[in-house]
């Protein structure tokens, strides 16, 4: 690692913002892909937002004083200050332990002798009286050092100690989170995309990745902070008035690739994205500006802060697949990152990193922008695609706004620029891409315009705009679309409330092997919607649904066989399919196996831990009744030997109630009444602070 030495960043904000950022990838006893990548990222995006940043790459033992240095000289001080980790990270006694990329793994003495503790580097800055200190660990990935007595894989929880400090931790407590298939981290994606969003303040930015993690992972991973902090702190304002705000982009000849792709790249640390920008847009009103701020160096970005080792230059997304440590190699092949309601094979996601060289073959079809922003639902996209909650925003509007601006009237790049600019939260802008590409009947556009109508993304919820657009997207054929349609008239939301005709659109998606819409009309058929109710029919299509890797199905289908509803009682066969659904990230089959544990069933005993276990992982997934249940549970004892936790329940119920869960409100009431108003105050305030630091 090559020695610091740099100076800060002249003020650009009211306030001085100062970041520390680790990447340690370079581990010779397991080695790890993303975090360089990771570290570069934030690196960058943190630079992008105002912040004189100091980047490590591997550090090695013999450096850890000078990082602590680093810390204590940059961060102390700093109105908001960031210390960013990405690498293997263990636990020992409760301690979180960071491991240099030499640390010697023969023993559980020398990796706690060779390690960075948590808390010492907290220490460092804890009693500073000015700003707000983040600690940001993505570093629970699996760590075979860990098998030594005393060591554990994943992070315990720290407190934050006196002072304003918050600790965000990638996953939740002692468990592992996922380095990724792709570039970067599902956590440091998501990070880095709600930094950038517009007029988040510290909590509103981790409550946002929390959500886009569990969404990006099939809810198997599931990202906390502790701490408490009181200074309102917002990363990325909005409006012209403020400096480093996106201007409007309106011009006279309406919305253009160049100004919108200016407004996101006009910060970079990079001169490359200046370089590039003025060639590809001679004519733009932006391009003197690119011009001047492509000429500066690399050695006058090191004035700012930008690095310490190795530069923030942008490379391809083909280039940078799975790269190691120094190693400029890249892998044979890589597997596109999803997750959601259906398990796609791995093997169905796997892509070569080099394209055979065929005419009119995939090399002359498929782009950066593909790589980085292709829909999984798209049934007109040219590779498999990217989970929403896994696309890099940063490196997408890069990749989808140049090579659009090669390709100009190309639809699915329209579309898939107008999907990066609805995640970066910019629908307006989303929509008019979006526009382009429906008017070429491109039907994950509408889809998508559909969608934002109905949710009120960007705009007032107009259920009969978003059904106008299903249809236009059903007439070409999209199964997505259909289903939508069956599930409109279903609900009654855009057209009367119509079950029967919902339930024939149901059935013409899944003729057509729609997954979703098979799970659909298999739900229909359990609770009689449209259909006369059915158990044998609904578990015949939750089977048929399951099979393609629908995890909501496959969930059902376990409940169906754990209650012996339309097929023969099997209770050792639901608990598998319970399983593999719960392994996969649903947030419902935790909460099917949890009843079963409670109560028991012939051969197998009941276990109230093993239940509260699951409860609780269904309830951080987001099933809000889940918290309704310990709330009973906690308020009988059943998970303690029947023993009560009146506080527990409390805690559960207030977050049932909050929640708005169905009988929260009930239980709520009825457990306050065995508790005294301070303790039920003290809970209220604690209940209020999780909502406030993790959202639902």
């Amino acid at each position: 690692m090559a020695a610091f030495g740099l100076l800060w960043l002249a003020e650009a904000h009211a306030e001085r913002r100062a970041a520390v950022v680790v990447g340690n990838g370079d581990y010779a006893f397991a080695p790890l892909t993303n975090p360089r990548n990771d570290a570069k990222l934030i690196a960058n995006t943190l630079t992008e937002l105002g912040f004189n940043v100091l980047l490590f790459y591997d550090v090695k033992k013999a450096a850890t004083k000078d990082l602590k240095d680093a810390i204590a000289a940059h961060l102390v001080g700093a109105d908001m200050a960031i210390f960013y980790y990405a690498g293997h990270a263990l636990q020992f006694d409760r301690q979180n332990l960071l491991l240099p990329v030499d640390t010697a793994t023969s023993s559980a003495k020398k990796i706690v002798a060779d390690a960075m503790r948590l808390n010492d580097l907290i220490d460092i800055v804890k009693d500073d009286p000015v700003g707000v200190k983040l600690f940001i660990l993505d570093a629970c990935r699996s760590n075979p050092a860990a098998k030594d007595k005393g060591l554990g894989e994943g992070l315990a929880y720290t407190e934050s100690g006196s002072g304003q400090v918050l600790i965000a931790f990638a996953t939740s407590a002692g468990e592992v989170a996922y380095d990724g298939t792709g570039i970067n981290s599902p956590y440091s994606s998501a990070l880095a995309n709600a930094l950038q969003t517009p007029d988040l303040d510290v909590y509103d930015t981790f409550r946002t990745v929390r959500g886009d993690v569990r969404q990006a992972t099939g809810g198997f991973q599931i990202p906390w902070i502790t701490g408490s902090i009181e200074t309102k702190f917002v990363f990325k304002h909005d409006g012209a008035a403020v400096s480093g705000a996106p201007a409007p982009v309106e011009t006279s000849g309406g919305l253009t690739i160049d100004a919108v792709l200016w407004a996101f790249i006009k910060d970079s640390p990079n001169p490359d994205d200046f370089s590039r920008f003025a060639n590809v847009f001679p004519q733009s009103r932006f391009a003197p500006e690119a011009t001047e701020k492509s000429k500066v160096q690399l050695a006058s970005l090191s004035e700012r802060g930008a690095f310490v080792s190795g530069p923030l230059r942008s490379a391809s997304i083909e280039d940078e697949i799975l790269v190691v440590g120094e190693s400029q190699a890249a892998s044979a092949e890589f597997v596109f990152q999803q997750a959601g309601e259906r398990a796609v094979s791995e093997t169905f996601r796997v892509w070569p990193s080099v394209l055979p060289d065929t005419q009119k073959g995939m090399k002359a079809l498929v782009t950066s922008c593909d790589l980085y922003a292709a829909d999984p639902n798209d049934p007109q996209r040219s590779v498999p695609g990217v989970t929403n909650g896994l696309v890099n925003v940063r490196d997408a509007l890069r990749a989808c706004g140049f090579d659009l601006a090669a390709d100009i009237n190309n639809p699915r790049l329209q579309f898939q620029f107008g999907r990066v600019l609805e995640i970066a939260r910019r629908y307006d802008w989303a929509e008019h891409y979006y526009e382009l590409a429906g008017k070429q009947q491109y039907s994950a556009a509408l889809i998508n315009m559909g969608y934002m109508a109905r949710v009120g993304m960007g705009r007032e919820i107009d259920y009969g705009r978003a059904f106008d657009f299903y249809v236009r997207a059903a007439a070409l054929g999209n199964l997505r679309a259909r289903t939508d349609i069956g599930s409109a008239y279903i609900a009654g939301q855009g057209v009367p409330k119509l079950p029967e005709e919902g339930v024939l659109w149901y059935r013409l998606a899944a003729s057509s092997g729609w997954a979703n819409a098979i799970t659909a009309l298999g739900d229909a058929y359990r609770l009689g919607t449209g259909v006369k109710q059915d158990f044998v029919q609904a578990a015949s299509l939750y089977a048929a649904a399951a099979d393609t890797g629908q995890i909501d199905a496959m969930a059902n289908l376990g409940q169906s066989y754990l209650a012996g509803e339309g097929v023969k009682k099997d209770v050792p066969r639901g608990l598998d399919l319970l399983q593999r659904a719960t392994e996969m990230g649903n947030r419902y089959a935790p909460y099917f196996m949890a009843q079963l544990y409670l109560k028991g069933d012939r051969k197998l005993a009941a276990d109230p831990r093993r239940a509260l276990t699951l409860l609780e992982l269904s309830a951080n997934r987001g099933n809000e009744y889940a918290y309704v249940r310990l709330a009973w549970g906690h308020r009988d004892g059943v998970f303690t030997g029947g023993k009560p936790n009146l506080q527990r329940a409390y805690f559960n119920a207030s977050l049932a109630a909050r929640l708005r869960a169905d009988q929260g409100e009930q239980a709520k009431a009825e457990i306050a009444e065995k508790i005294n108003r301070a303790t039920r105050a003290k809970i209220d305030t604690e209940v209020e602070l999780f909502i406030k630091q993790n959202g639902p």
